[in-house]
C-alpha cells in the first residue's frame, strides 16, 4: 500500500527502472495513468447512454383541428419517435377514426400508413358527416406508443328558412345538429336554449335558456312574438324589441300550446293578456288545444275540454260549445277537430253547424289564409288533400308522396324525409327539402307560406 509522506517531509524522487522494491518505476506511472482516462471518459458519458435509451413517442403535430360538417380535413400530421428525440424513420403508424368521421373517400376503417425519413406521417383528407359529435377523437398508434387528438366540427347546418312565394331558402347558421323547429324562424336546440333565426341580418338570435316548450307566431301577419316557458315560468317576448314579459298568473310548469297561451299540468288552459298583465283562466280540464290569429291578430283558442269540443275568442271573450262534435276529440287547427275514429270535424261558429271534412284521416291542421278564411290541410287513407271550409271544395294534393304527415298549411313531410308543399292553384308539388327532421308552417303577410324546418345534413 502506498503511503503519503507525513507533512513537511519532502518526497522520495522516484527510481529508476529495476531499483529495489519499494520505490515505484516509471513505466509503472505511465501504465497507471493511461488506465485512468477511460474511467473520466465512461463516466462522463453515461448521461447521454441514458437518454438513448427513451420510450418511443407518437403526437399529432399540427393541431388543434377544425373541420365544417360535411368538409374535409387536410395536412393532419404525426411524428413518430424511436426515443423521444431521434425520428422513427420507415416505421408503420395505424390511425383509427371515431364514429363521425370518415375518410373523404368514403373508407371507414383503420389504414396504416409508413413514416418518412423524418418520421413523420400526413394523413390524407378526413371527413365530417352528418352525424359527427361536435367533439369526435382520432387513435393513432405504433410499436410502443399512441397518441389521439380531438377534432371540433363547426358550421353544421343542420336548419333552413323556405319561403315558399319567393323560393328563398338561407341555411339558418348558428342552429346545431339536433334542434327541433318550433315556431316561425324559431328552433328549440338539445341544450334548452331557444334561437330564433334573423333572415335579415342572417343571424341566430338567443331568446331564452332552459326551455321545455315555446313556439313563435306572426302578430299581424309579420310581427314575431315567442311564447314559451323558461325554467318552469311561462314567458311571451316581442322578438323585434325583445321586450319580455313574464306571464303573471300561469302556473309554474305549464307547456306553452300557442300564442300566449299556456297548459297547466292539472289540465288548466290559461291565456295571458299583456296589455293587462294578467291571465284569463280559459278552461280545466283540457286535453288539447290550438291557438289561430283571426285577422292576424285576435287569438282564437280551439281545445277539448272534459272531452267536449269547444272555442274561445280571447278578444272578445266570447265561447262556443262545438256542437255536432262527438266527445273524445282532439284539436288540431282553428276549429278543427279529429276524432279517434278518424273523423275530421270543422265547427263553423257563425253558423253554429260542424262539417265532417273526411274519414280515414291520420293528420290534419287548419291555418287561417288571409287572416279569415279557414283551409284545412289533411291525409285521408294515406292520401293527402286540402279542402277550403269557404267555398266547399276538395282537392288531391297532386304528387305529394301517400302516408305524409300534415306538418302545416298545405305543406306536408313524406315518409322519406322530403318536406313537401302542395300549390293548389297549379296543382303541383314543390319539394322544399330533403331529409327533414321536423317543421313548421306559417302564413306571412297572410298568404305567404314560411316553412321553419330542420333536416339531416346530406354531403
Amino acid at each position: 500500500m502506498l503511503q503519503r509522506p507525513a507533512a513537511g517531509q519532502a518526497q522520495e524522487p522516484s527510481a529508476p527502472e529495476g531499483a529495489t522494491a519499494g520505490r515505484i518505476s516509471r513505466r509503472t506511472i505511465v501504465r497507471g495513468a493511461a488506465w485512468s482516462v477511460p474511467v473520466i471518459a465512461t463516466a462522463a458519458a453515461m448521461p447521454l447512454a441514458a437518454a438513448s435509451a427513451g420510450a418511443p413517442t407518437l403526437k399529432f403535430v399540427n393541431g388543434p383541428y377544425t373541420v365544417g360538417g360535411c368538409s374535409n380535413l387536410t395536412g393532419v400530421t404525426l411524428a413518430a419517435t424511436t426515443n423521444g428525440t431521434t425520428p422513427a424513420a420507415s416505421t408503420t403508424v395505424s390511425v383509427v377514426l371515431p364514429s363521425g368521421l370518415t375518410w373523404a373517400d368514403g373508407f371507414t376503417g383503420p389504414r396504416s400508413f409508413t413514416t418518412d425519413p423524418n418520421g413523420k406521417v400526413v394523413l390524407p383528407a378526413i371527413k365530417a358527416t352528418p352525424n359527427a359529435a361536435s367533439v369526435p377523437t382520432m387513435g393513432a398508434s405504433m410499436t410502443g406508443a399512441n397518441a389521439t387528438a380531438p377534432v371540433a366540427v363547426t358550421a353544421q347546418v343542420g336548419a333552413k328558412i323556405y319561403d315558399v312565394v319567393s323560393a328563398g331558402n338561407p341555411p339558418a347558421t348558428g342552429i346545431p345538429l339536433g334542434s327541433v323547429a318550433v315556431g316561425h324562424g324559431t328552433f328549440l336546440n338539445p341544450d334548452g336554449s331557444l334561437v330564433y333565426f334573423n333572415t335579415v341580418a342572417g343571424k341566430a338570435m338567443p331568446l331564452a335558456t332552459n326551455v321545455t316548450s315555446g313556439t313563435t307566431v306572426l302578430i299581424g301577419s309579420t310581427q314575431s312574438y315567442s311564447t314559451y316557458v323558461s325554467g318552469g315560468v311561462a314567458m311571451v317576448q316581442d322578438v323585434a324589441t325583445g321586450t319580455t314579459i313574464t306571464a303573471a298568473g300561469v302556473p309554474n310548469g305549464s307547456t306553452a300550446v300557442g300564442h300566449a297561451t299556456f297548459l297547466a299540468a292539472n289540465g288548466d288552459l290559461y291565456y295571458f293578456n299583456s296589455a293587462t298583465n294578467a291571465s284569463v283562466l280559459v278552461a280545466s280540464g283540457v286535453s288539447s288545444a290550438k291557438v289561430s290569429l283571426f285577422a292576424g291578430t285576435q287569438p282564437v283558442l280551439t281545445f277539448v275540454a272534459g272531452g267536449v269540443a269547444r272555442a274561445y275568442n280571447a278578444t272578445t271573450g266570447n265561447y262556443v260549445t262545438a256542437t255536432g262534435v262527438p266527445a273524445g276529440t282532439t284539436a288540431v287547427g282553428h276549429s278543427t277537430y279529429l276524432a279517434p275514429d278518424g273523423l275530421l270535424y270543422y265547427y263553423r261558429a257563425a253558423t253554429n253547424t260542424t262539417t265532417v271534412v273526411s274519414s280515414g284521416v291520420s293528420s290534419a291542421t287548419t291555418a287561417l289564409y288571409g287572416g279569415t278564411d279557414p283551409y284545412v290541410t289533411y291525409v285521408t287513407t294515406g292520401i293527402p288533400a286540402v279542402y277550403s271550409v269557404t267555398n266547399g271544395t276538395y282537392q288531391t294534393a297532386t304528387g305529394v308522396p301517400a302516408n305524409s304527415v300534415v306538418v302545416g298549411h298545405a305543406t306536408y313531410l313524406a315518409p322519406d324525409g322530403r318536406l313537401v308543399y302542395y300549390n293548389a292553384g297549379a296543382n303541383a308539388p314543390i319539394v322544399l327539402d330533403t331529409g327533414v327532421t321536423s317543421a313548421v308552417v306559417h302564413l306571412y303577410g297572410g298568404t305567404d307560406p314560411i316553412a321553419t324546418y330542420t333536416h339531416n345534413l346530406v354531403c
